[in-house]
């Protein structure tokens, strides 16, 4: 793709995948027979809507995800009546499952994309080989010479057959200059010199893992699309506990849509691989527990279900009110000290 289709394309994707997640938001809300008033595809001033039902299905002009709004959702909007349509007169349970619902769905279409994937293209995995990817610029392994594709054989004289083994005995050697053992793609081989950087007494190399690209039938594709799904997860989860152990660099919005950018640059299969990364991503950030997020709210509809008494509104308004502010204040933190010093060389 060119530089502009690639940016349209990346700004398409992140707005689908919000779309994706407002839809099961919707699609629970009216199975419960909850009244929706608006379901938007952007935000701001709507320059294009149809009504269907109690529905107004709009496209605002900020094209950048998109909003479901639920009649009884927002604070202060109660019905003493007891209108059974309103999202506050039905039973915690139900209001749990819509909620719920938003990031159900971004799951089951990381599941589909892994799916497809799989059963075409293909989907990059981890080499579980103890072999070298992408190397970073200034770090010991492009001083040694390593390439991308090489195969570490030995470290210091220790032979390692796995990803996992090749890294550890690297970790053991911080500061010291050691001999490898590799293997060249054309399979020649080679014998280098490497200092791991000393990082508090842990040796770091400075490359990537590398990667292999996985088929499958359809059949097995979607059992393996599951699992590595579920895999994907774990890794998103694992990345989110850097933020506070500051064990490695995490992407912010910046981060993430040059990725998406490089992607759609470099083909198909690179760049659905990072849309279905951020869709188990977006999974997964909303059940956090934190107030504003679908996860903060699922805690008190799981106190209301289980004590049978509602948290006070005006409480849960200025939490959800706090955690929004506290969400915003991360982002530009992550964005500021990560994102730009990354993206200008820093």
């Amino acid at each position: 793709m060119t530089g502009v289709l690639s940016v349209v394309a990346a700004i398409l994707a992140v707005s689908l995948l919000i779309i994706i997640h407002e839809a099961g938001h919707f699609l629970a809300a009216r199975a419960f027979g909850m009244r929706v008033e608006r379901f938007s595809v952007g935000f701001g001033p709507v320059i294009l809507s149809f009504r269907r039902g109690e529905t107004e299905f709009a496209v605002s002009a900020l094209p950048l995800g998109g909003y479901v709004k639920i009649s009884g959702m927002a604070p202060g909007e109660d019905d003493a009546g007891g209108d059974p349509a309103l999202f506050s007169n039905q039973p915690a349970w139900r209001r749990f499952l819509v909620i719920l619902a938003g990031p159900v769905m971004n799951y089951v279409a990381a599941v589909l994309v892994a799916w497809g994937l799989l059963a075409s293209v293909g989907l990059r995995a981890p080499d579980p080989a103890p072999r070298v990817g992408a190397l970073v610029a200034g770090m010991p392994a492009e001083a040694a010479g390593l390439r991308a594709g090489d195969r570490v054989d030995a470290v210091a004289g220790v032979p390692v057959d796995s990803w996992d083994a090749l890294v550890r005995e690297l970790q053991r050697h911080p500061g010291e200059t050691i001999p490898l053992d590799v293997v060249r793609e054309g399979g020649a081989r080679a014998s280098l010199r490497l200092t791991p950087r000393d990082d508090g007494g842990v040796g770091r190399a400075g490359f990537q893992r590398a990667a292999i690209v996985v088929r499958a039938g359809p059949g097995r594709a979607l059992l393996e699309g599951i699992d590595r799904t579920n895999a994907n997860a774990a890794q998103q989860l694992g990345a989110f506990t850097s933020l506070f152990s500051k064990r490695q660099p995490v992407e912010g919005p910046v981060g993430i849509a040059r990725g998406l950018v490089r992607g759609a640059r470099e083909g198909l299969e690179p760049f659905l691989g990072l849309v279905w990364t951020i869709s188990v991503a977006l999974a997964i950030l909303n059940l956090l527990p934190v107030p504003a997020l679908d996860g903060g709210r699922l805690v008190f509809l799981a106190y209301e279900i289980v004590t049978r008494r509602r948290v006070n509104q005006r409480v849960e308004g200025m939490l959800h009110f706090a955690g929004f502010v506290l969400l915003v204040g991360l982002i530009l933190a992550v964005t500021v000290f990560g994102d730009l010093p990354r993206l200008f060389g820093r």
